[in-house]
């Protein structure tokens, strides 16, 4: 049996190793990467290799044959279909929104079947009644985990925000786990979480590498099916709990779709009113022409990571209380959207002080 020790070594190695390559043949792999410059919600400004989900394939699936980690390996099995369409994506043409959602509600019907898993509470009175039927049961399982997967791509925004959600969500699901003696549970998360500080070092502060469709589609049907294992497992865990835990990419998914409906545009369509885009926008206002994309781009990443790793840290210390979990949850999603429209009204105020000051 390996050192877990080691294993991470390893799985850190045999990440960064192909990342340093693809950074070294930049050239090579940012050809397929062009016509992603003029994408609604880019805001990068050369073409740059959106591969990076195949070296973290390597690296976590490295981790898992190490590990021994039999969940891991089956789960792994149940992400292929959503990494390989994430990857034409990155490499070929765009796909139908349709499409994409079909496969990754496969990825997580595999997953029902092939782990026998489903979610049977929510902990909501009425709800947890519906749950009892396993019709109802296994469509709500491939709902969540559907949305959990698309949820990781929308939010793939700014250099390391992604590796910022990732790291702190598996960092908290790991110390749940430990807590509640699932060892194969707390792997997992310790070989996801070292494989996306591997990413971290080329794609934080200068996005050197994205991690592409492949990489996020497949991160966020791990992380979902990490919600859902623990949640089946273990009846002590609040399920308002392990919303917190994921609650950043769950409320920013939601938000958008709410914000393009009422615009009269399809939830699909991209947009730059992504919370990270505001931010970002805002430290241009405020920078006055002193700094451009390229080094806001960072700063409204880093901005963003007190509010994605609080309600990850709140969701481990509440994890057994379900009152106190369900007005953490009630607290973040209006301090999201009260902090939210005050990054908007400020930015459009700064905006036209700006505009005035250059007419006059």
């Amino acid at each position: 049996m390996i050192p877990n020790e080691l294993v991470l070594l390893l799985v850190l190695i045999s990440t960064l190793a192909p990342l340093l390559y693809i950074e070294k043949n930049k050239g090579i792999f940012s050809k397929s990467a062009e016509r992603h410059i003029s994408a609604k919600q880019a805001v990068h400004m050369m073409a740059t290799p959106r591969i990076g989900g195949i070296p973290v394939a390597i690296g976590i699936l490295s981790g898992a044959l190490l590990s021994g980690n039999n969940l891991f390996s089956g789960l792994l099995w149940t992400t292929l279909p959503i990494f390989l369409v994430g990857l034409f994506e990155d490499l070929r043409s765009d796909t139908p929104p349709m499409f994409r959602i079909g496969v990754a509600a496969l990825s997580a019907l595999l997953a029902v079947f092939l782990l026998n898993t489903h979610v049977t509470r929510i902990d909501i009175p009425g709800f947890d009644f519906l749950m009892t039927f396993t019709v109802v049961s296994i469509a709500f399982t491939v709902f969540a985990s559907t949305g959990m997967t698309h949820a990781m791509n929308l939010i793939d925004g700014l250099n390391g925000l992604s590796s910022a959600v990732v790291i702190a969500v598996t960092s908290s699901f790991g110390l749940i786990a430990y807590k509640y003696g699932h060892s194969d549970l707390m792997g997992m998360n310790a070989i996801i979480c070292v494989a996306f500080l591997s990413f971290m070092f080329v794609n934080f502060p200068n996005g050197k590498i994205f991690l592409g469709d492949a990489g996020a589609y497949s991160v966020g049907h791990l992380i979902a099916w990490n919600a859902i294992i623990l949640l089946t497992r273990e009846p002590d865990i609040s399920a308002f709990a392990i919303l917190l835990v994921v609650l950043w990419p769950v409320i920013d998914t939601l938000f958008a779709m709410i914000r393009r409906f009422t615009r009269g545009v399809s939830v699909s369509h991209p947009d730059k009113l992504h919370y990270h885009h505001v931010l970002m926008r805002l430290v241009l206002l405020l920078s006055r022409g002193s700094i451009g994309k390229k080094e806001a781009n960072p700063i409204g990443s880093a901005l963003s990571w007190p509010f994605i790793a609080l309600p990850c840290v709140a969701g481990y210390f509440l994890a057994e209380n379900p009152r106190a979990a369900f007005f953490a949850v009630s607290l973040f999603i209006l301090a999201y959207v009260i902090s939210y429209h005050l990054l908007v009204r400020n930015a459009l105020k700064l905006r036209r002080k700006r505009v005035n000051a250059e007419m006059h």
